[in-house]
């Protein structure tokens, strides 16, 4: 069975901390999020019971 073990004056490239930095960094480049239809739909929901409520005061 082979030795599985690097040599010592071998580094293991996964322990890199450039190329840890850089696997990082590659998912920071999300575009920012979108309104979501449900957001929209719970705001104009608040937004009609709010007229509602003020109608009844009025009348």
């Amino acid at each position: 069975m082979a030795d599985q073990n690097l040599p010592e004056n071998e580094q293991d490239p996964g322990a890199n901390t450039q190329m840890f930095k850089a696997f990082v960094n590659e998912g920071e480049t999300t575009a920012p999020a979108k309104p979501n239809g449900r957001i929209i739909a719970i705001a104009a929901a608040a937004v009609l019971l709010v007229v509602v409520i003020v109608l009844i005061a009025v009348l």
